[in-house]
C-alpha cells in the first residue's frame, strides 16, 4: 500500500530521534470497557528541519496517532500523517485500524528487528505490529516521554492506563 511507506518512515524517523527521554508518571482512564483496555498510547512526532540528518533521510512531516491496547493481544489505532518538501508540496493521510501486540523487554524488541519509542525504566514494552512486517515498541510504564533533539524536531509520547 502506498500510504504505509510514509507511515513507516515517519515512525522510524521518530524512533531515531529518541535518544534520551524523560518520563514522569501520570495517567488518565482508558477508553471504553468492552475490549478490556489496558492502556492508551498517544504519539506526536514532527520532523521539520531540512538540515537535520534524520529529516533528510525520511523527509519532512509528522505523524500523530492514538493506540488503545486491549486485553488478549489486540488493539485499535487511529491517526494521521503528513509529508512535504521544502516547497510545501505534499499531503496528509488518515489511518485507522487494528493492531496486535505482545509484551517483552528491549532485547525482545531489538531481536524482532523492532523500533523502541522511549526507554522504559522497568524494561517492559508493548511490542506492536502496526504495519505487517514492522514492529514498534512503546514503554508499558505509564508516563510522558519527550524528545526535542533540535529545533523543529519534536516527539511527544504519552502512555496512560
Amino acid at each position: 500500500m502506498p500510504r504505509t511507506k510514509p507511515l513507516r518512515l515517519i515512525l522510524a524517523a521518530a524512533l531515531l530521534a529518541l535518544g534520551a527521554l524523560g518520563a514522569t508518571s501520570s495517567g488518565v482512564a482508558a477508553y471504553g470497557k468492552a475490549d478490556h483496555p489496558l492502556a492508551q498510547i498517544e504519539l506526536s512526532a514532527n520532523c521539520n528541519d531540512p538540515t537535520f540528518g534524520l529529516c533528510q533521510q525520511v523527509g519532512l512531516g509528522g505523524i500523530w496517532f492514538w493506540i488503545e491496547i486491549d486485553a488478549g493481544g489486540t488493539g485499535d489505532i487511529a491517526g494521521a500523517g503528513c509529508g512535504h518538501d521544502r516547497a510545501g508540496t505534499g499531503g496528509a493521510f488518515p489511518f485507522r485500524g487494528e493492531i496486535s501486540w505482545t509484551s517483552g523487554s528491549i532485547a525482545d524488541v531489538l531481536g524482532a528487528g523492532g523500533f523502541p519509542f522511549g526507554v522504559d525504566p522497568n524494561n517492559t514494552y508493548y511490542i506492536i505490529s502496526v504495519i505487517p512486517g514492522e514492529v514498534f515498541a512503546f514503554p508499558k510504564t505509564v508516563g510522558h516521554y519527550s524528545q526535542h533533539p533540535v529545533p523543529a524536531v519534536t516527539i511527544q509520547l504519552q502512555v496512560a492506563p
